[in-house]
């Protein structure tokens, strides 16, 4: 099998981490109270299926792993 060896990205340039870390902080947000006019439950649905989505795409663009440092 023809093995394609691809270089490993700075963390930084990692666009999953950094849609994770904006889902991150609006969580806490949100737990700090953070309005958006609806009820906890509304939102944590948005939420959950927004970031399912996002990660599905996000896992089907990915090229390169990243590396720790």
């Amino acid at each position: 099998m023809n093995e394609v060896t691809v270089e490993a990205k700075p963390w930084y340039m990692s666009k999953t981490l950094w849609v994770n870390t904006i889902a991150g902080v609006a969580a806490v947000a949100g737990a700090f109270g953070l309005d958006l006019g609806l009820d906890p439950e509304t939102q944590a649905g948005i939420v959950g299926a927004v970031m399912a989505v996002a990660n599905i795409i996000l896992r089907l663009v990915t090229k390169a792993p990243v590396a720790a440092s």
